[in-house]
């Protein structure tokens, strides 16, 4: 019986610790997925003794790991939570000024109340009294909060 050559079972683990990355979260398989396909290619370069194989695979994980998994964060994970705050503050910036809508919990100068605007119901606030029941003009929106005057 032909025996399989060191470098497949390498290049196997490495494939396999690739698509396991994708399942589990941490973002560190990749890294040693990396090592492995490096000790694939080594083993499949130079006949390289067993013991050879697992120090090249643990040093070029290590390797790989301390030194690119900084700079890919960065790249993967500020790219898309910059997407999501841009798509936040297209959801969060929904006020238009001057458009109605219905105070559902009192308004007063010193605390928030709540309206009900664009079918959703937002916190306000006011400058003035505003009770529960009375129609409201959009002025401006902060975060969440929606400045609101009497119509």
């Amino acid at each position: 019986m032909e025996m399989i050559d060191p470098a497949l079972y390498w290049l196997i683990i490495g494939v396999m610790l690739f698509f396991l990355e994708m399942a589990v979260p941490g973002f560190v398989l990749f890294f040693f997925a990396l090592g492995a396909l490096v000790t694939a290619l080594v083993a499949w370069l130079t006949p390289v003794g067993v013991a050879w194989q697992l120090a090249l695979f643990i040093s070029a994980s290590l390797v790989s790991l301390l030194s690119l998994r900084g700079v890919i964060q960065k790249k993967f994970l500020s790219s898309a939570s910059d997407a999501e705050d841009e798509e936040m503050d297209e959801d969060v910036l929904l006020a238009v000024a001057g458009e109605r809508g219905v105070v559902s919990m009192t308004i007063s100068p010193s605390a928030e109340g709540q309206i009900k605007y664009s079918g959703t119901f937002w916190k306000a606030t006011a400058d003035e009294q505003i009770e529960e029941g009375e129609i409201i003009s959009v002025v401006k929106q902060e975060g969440l909060v929606i400045h609101v005057e009497k119509v």
